[in-house]
């Protein structure tokens, strides 16, 4: 047996150490958060299908029907291109050397940053689309539209507005541990 064969075998023999269990709570913790966004995704896009099919099927599309609809058109593929061209995340790459674990949480973190940047850009989007639909409902719309066309910007401005406010919390927060956990690396 030769000397690489023989450092080979004592390298897969030694048990990778063990994390602490602060950060395994944390790790399933983690978990669970993304497995109850998964669950609200797919609860979005079965509420979304279950109130545009049936309407589009009997044709009996109201304002809100109309309204409503390209912004889900555009916004539910989004939401799950992005959710399927995530790379999972592989729970034993924690119990290694504390660098690893930095890159990882830097790399997560970073992705959490874009995803907050992506939920602004959305928010404003939505914003633009219910000022557009409301200025074409009220220059070329039916009376009967104008107040559907109200609700959507109603809703649009909370959107935002809950949206901008949580960005700016999460933000803040996620560079501050970017920026510590840059310092270990």
């Amino acid at each position: 047996m030769n000397f690489d064969d023989q450092l080979s075998q004592a390298f897969k023999g030694e048990a990778p150490p063990k994390a602490s269990p602060d950060l395994a709570r944390r790790v399933r913790q983690r978990h669970w958060r993304h497995r109850a966004l998964r669950v609200l995704e797919v609860v979005l896009t079965l509420a979304a299908v279950a109130v545009f099919v049936p309407a589009l099927v009997s044709g009996g599309m109201t304002p809100t029907h109309w309204l409503l609809m390209p912004f889900y058109a555009v916004f539910l593929p989004t939401v799950w291109i992005i959710a399927l061209r995530k790379p999972g995340q592989r729970g034993e790459d924690l119990t290694q050397s504390a660098g690893v674990y930095a890159h990882l949480r830097m790399a997560q973190l970073r992705t959490g940053l874009r995803d907050l940047w992506l939920a602004r850009a959305t928010a404003w989007a939505l914003l633009g689309y219910s000022l557009l639909a409301n200025a074409a409902i009220w220059l070329l719309g039916a009376t009967h539209w104008r107040v559907d066309g109200l609700v959507l910007l109603l809703v649009a401005l909370g959107w935002l507005a809950g949206t901008l406010w949580l960005s700016a919390t999460l933000r803040q927060r996620r560079l501050r541990e970017y920026r510590a956990v840059r310092r270990l690396v």
